[in-house]
């Protein structure tokens, strides 16, 4: 790593209601349009193709894990498709943002890499200027509270240059509370409306 680049790991944390069943909470964090729609700053999206080295079989986990580099311990789950077979072990999304800054466009195009485990899904933002994002979203149970009580939690781990970590880290910071509130918003909306047992 050059002394230009620069690491920063960040965790941010909600209390989800005890209304909200954990397995709802993992199956919103699979529903990427949802999520996508989520940051406050999103234009527009679109589905990528997969590359040549996955495109054979998309379900691999193994090629996944080498062509994509996915973290170690990283356990990803293998879609259904409702047509055909399983679906891609990472989904590839370009991303439109309207970011204003003094550094780059206002416009900024990143490719985003989802990979659904779990407890949440797994996210790689590459974006321009050599900014790579990998966040770990997770549905947990919260330490030290009442036996299955969830907190949604935000690990992530920013690599860039010196020179504009401190703009990724403010919108990082700007930003997470707001789409957390939107994702527990929506768990507890779907919560009340879901019918009684």
């Amino acid at each position: 790593m050059s002394f230009l680049s620069s690491t920063s790991i960040a965790v941010n944390s909600s209390p989800i209601p005890p209304s909200v069943r954990k397995e709802d909470a993992v199956a919103l964090l699979h529903d990427h349009e949802f999520f996508l729609l989520c940051d406050p700053h999103h234009l527009s999206h679109k589905t990528l193709p997969q590359p040549a080295e996955t495109e054979g079989d998309p379900a691999s986990v193994d090629a996944a894990r080498r062509h994509f580099k996915l973290p170690e311990g990283l356990e990803p789950l293998v879609s259904t498709k409702t047509h055909g077979g399983p679906g891609p072990v990472v989904k590839l999304y370009e991303v439109v943002d309207n970011l204003p800054n003094p550094v780059w466009s206002s416009h900024v195009v990143s490719r985003e890499e989802f990979v659904d485990h779990d407890e949440g899904t797994w996210v790689r933002i590459r974006s321009p200027m050599g900014v790579v994002m990998e966040t770990r979203w997770s549905i947990r149970e919260k330490a030290g509270e009442t036996k299955g009580a969830l907190e949604l939690v935000e690990d992530i781990v920013i690599n860039c240059s010196r020179l504009v970590m401190g703009i990724v880290k403010g919108q990082v910071d700007n930003n997470w509370r707001g789409i957390h509130k939107q994702i527990i918003d929506k768990l507890v909306k779907d919560a009340e409306a879901a019918p009684t047992q």
